[in-house]
């Protein structure tokens, strides 16, 4: 396995980016509901759970784990090497696009040069099973860029390239499906899965306690059963409720 970004795939499979952000820094916004170690855990687990599914699904030949945490650069070298090819693209410290967001830099740098057809894939998707990706990806095929935006609609799940190089712009962060479909002409893919688990991104306290009620992954499961994040996600339930 290599440790940055190489030729890609050569054979005309699809090549999957997933980003993590440094652990110490994501998901800030479910600090109301779960402490800084409980919202590691489950941002480490919903990623495994994401990477199982990327490498299950048929037609993917590499994935791409853009990352500069060492402890989902070691979850990554652990489990993707048995299933599919897979580099580690370090995450640039400083670097930021024209809009100050250092992701699609990062991005950039892992789509450049991979010779087939390449998505990114967020790593908050725990509902997210191989068939469900192989149907997007089917769809998505048939399009030079496409997005799956989010259950929000204003954010952007997966974001896939078939056509030229030139024209493969990652437009991550805030209203990046507005911008996916209006400054890179991507096509939205509303019901390439019908089941919504490629939509179902975990951002809020709100979405923490509704992965309670759904089918998640092993991972992330796990995590939700122990007391700290249970009891997290019970409180955001009790809030969301009371706020509706």
């Amino acid at each position: 396995m290599s440790t940055v970004a190489g030729d890609g795939s050569a054979d005309g499979g699809w090549t999957i980016v997933v980003p993590v952000k440094a652990l110490d820094r994501a998901k800030s916004r479910l600090a109301p509901a779960l402490t800084a170690t409980g919202r590691r855990a489950l941002v480490l687990a919903m990623a495994e759970d994401v990477l199982r599914a990327c490498a299950s699904t048929p037609g993917v030949s590499r994935v791409r784990v853009v990352t500069s945490d060492p402890d989902m650069t070691a979850l990554a070298r652990d489990l993707l090497p048995d299933m599919v090819p897979c580099d580690i693209v370090p995450e640039p410290p400083h670097a930021a696009d024209r809009a100050g967001d250092p992701l699609n830099t990062a991005l950039a740098a892992a789509i450049h040069g991979v010779p087939g057809p390449v998505g990114v894939v967020t790593a908050d998707l725990p509902e997210l099973r191989a068939a469900h990706l192989a149907r997007v990806l089917d769809v998505a095929g048939t399009h030079p860029h496409s997005v799956v935006p989010d259950h929000r609609g204003a954010g952007t799940t997966m974001a896939f390239w078939t056509g030229t190089a030139v024209a493969r712009v990652p437009r991550f962060g805030v209203d990046s499906a507005a911008r996916h479909l209006a400054e890179g002409g991507a096509v939205p893919l509303h019901d390439a899965d019908p089941s919504g688990a490629a939509t179902r991104d975990v951002d809020t306290p709100a979405d923490v306690a509704a992965l309670t009620d759904r089918a998640v992954g092993e991972a992330t499961t796990a995590v939700l059963r122990t007391p700290a994040v249970a009891q997290g996600a019970h409180a955001a339930g009790v809030s969301a409720t009371m706020v509706r």
